[in-house]
């Protein structure tokens, strides 16, 4: 049988039934009819043989109502509603939580916790060699989802155990007088989260990959309602002390796997070491730039903790507490995105990352400016008059924090380019102009001025970005400029979610 007899072959109008291969049928002027298997194995040439007579029965309305993973605008809405919903039962219970936290351990069992949390998440973000974004660029490539699942379970706990112990060697090592750790015995317990988390983040991005992103809901709301029950009840019975607050925290991070493991079902026999030889040679080649990219987000608080009192830190941790949470709408925007981003040839993903990326300019600048407008009423209202003065901080952030979230969509296909050196560059430029302009500014501007400076340096990323993106794509600026159609589809999308809901 030669290669042609394999394929499924289509009448020269269009219409009417395949070959009896098992592929879909057409009856005249009716819709294809496809099962799993026929979409399995569609080819190249499969798709190459559609005739124009095929491609006009598509209406504007199939055209327009399309969403990355191949479903209607109704799943899109439904799926982003309920997305939305679960960051913002996260955000408020996690806002419960730090009020419970804060109240009983008072300022300097806070600021132990602190250090605790901090030499975790640092050996974390140092120790977990870019991993997951190696998977994200990968991913177009392996087509493997076995393979990619089995290798994540063996980086957490194998990475996560070595940064665990590495971490532990060197905070002893420097002594109480460079790192004060509460006890040895807290840092064991604390350190215990960084498996568990590495585990949990590779495990929560391939669910993303597999536009599962319904499990990652179900996961985070888990680990932070048990989380937050139980320091509840710890408050009730007066017994929150910083053990039980530290060991909480570790269990929140082994929580999610609950629900990840049976939804990924690794299994061990589908782990590929040569996938996994490739995966730390590509990730480590991201590395610097992740490294760059964490000190980015975090450099602005150092800096302005050593040249300024703590209560200028605490406001500017306000302002950026609050000022996250007007990135979680286009952040999930860029979550449902990212699976069509890496699975398309790249000219689709290209032009699918266009029209991402000015409905994520929409959404950014809706969600950062509603929030800028509430701020101050919102701040005072629930932290109190004490801290107004974080408005001034938040309001500086928020152009960066628009451009940052409008890129999203951008950053996740420069991933499928496979130029880790051009990343890192970015993050590293980037990284350059908030230390230099905080060592400018705060002397004289205090948390506005490390705002400021932040909101430059993230504007800064988002240029280069966009720069890289449209040069390799040979496509002018006007293509992301927002349009009147995707002001429709928004608004189309937020319309059909109602009637999706109730049927």
């Amino acid at each position: 049988m030669n290669d042609a007899a394999g394929r499924r072959a289509r009448p020269p109008d269009g219409h009417g039934a395949r070959t009896p291969d098992g592929g879909a049928t057409r009856p005249p002027g009716g819709p294809a009819i496809r099962t799993p298997a026929d979409r399995a194995t569609r080819t190249p040439a499969d798709r190459a043989t559609r005739t124009p007579a095929d491609r006009a029965t598509r209406t504007p309305e199939d055209r327009a109502t399309r969403t990355p993973d191949g479903r209607g605008v109704r799943s899109l809405g439904g799926l982003a509603v309920r997305t939305l919903g679960s960051y913002g039962v996260r955000f408020v219970l996690g806002a419960l939580m730090s009020v419970v936290v804060n109240r009983s351990l008072g300022p300097e069992g806070r600021g132990a916790y602190a250090v605790l949390i901090a030499v975790a998440t640092v050996a974390l973000h140092l120790g977990q060699l870019s991993v997951e974004e190696a998977h994200v660029a990968l991913w177009s490539r392996i087509r493997d989802a076995a393979t990619v699942t089995a290798n994540s379970v063996l980086f957490g706990a194998a990475l996560g155990c070595v940064c665990a112990v590495g971490a532990a060697i060197v905070v002893v090592g420097l002594g109480p007088g460079v790192v004060p750790v509460p006890g040895l015995g807290l840092l064991a317990v604390a350190l215990a989260w960084i498996p568990c988390a590495m585990t949990e983040k590779l495990l929560a991005r391939l669910m993303v990959l597999r536009t599962r992103i319904e499990v990652n809901n179900r996961s985070g709301l888990l680990s932070v309602g048990v989380h937050c029950a139980s320091l509840v009840l710890l408050a009730a019975l007066g017994e929150v002390t910083l053990g039980w607050v530290v060991a909480l925290w570790t269990v929140s991070a082994a929580l999610p796997l609950v629900v990840l493991l049976p939804a990924a079902r690794p299994a061990l026999r589908h782990c590929d070491l040569a996938v996994a030889r490739r995966t730390l040679r590509l990730g480590l080649r991201y590395h610097t730039g992740l490294v760059s990219m964490f000190l980015l987000l975090r450099a602005d608080v150092l800096i302005l903790g050593a040249m300024t009192t703590t209560a200028e830190v605490g406001l500017y941790a306000v302002a950026v507490t609050l000022m996250e949470l007007g990135r979680v709408p286009p952040d999930v925007l860029a979550n449902l995105a990212m699976p069509r981003q890496l699975e398309d040839d790249e000219r689709a993903a290209a032009l699918f990352t266009v029209r991402s990326t000015r409905i994520a300019a929409l959404v950014a600048a809706g969600s950062v400016g509603l929030l800028c407008a509430a701020a101050p009423l919102l701040v005072p209202a629930v932290y109190g008059p004490a801290f107004t003065g974080a408005v001034g901080p938040l309001l500086a952030l928020a152009p960066g924090l628009w451009s940052i979230g409008a890129s999203r969509p951008v950053g996740a296909f420069l991933l499928r380019l496979d130029r880790p050196l051009w990343n890192s560059m970015t993050a590293v430029a980037a990284l350059t102009v908030n230390v230099a302009v905080n060592l400018a500014l705060i002397p004289s501007c205090g948390a506005v001025g490390a705002a400021l400076a932040s909101s430059v340096a993230y504007t800064v990323l988002a240029v280069l970005q966009v720069l890289w993106f449209l040069r390799v794509t040979r496509r002018p600026w006007s293509d992301l400029l927002p349009r009147c159609s995707d002001v429709r589809f928004l608004w189309a999308t937020a319309c059909r979610v109602p009637s999706w809901r109730a049927g």
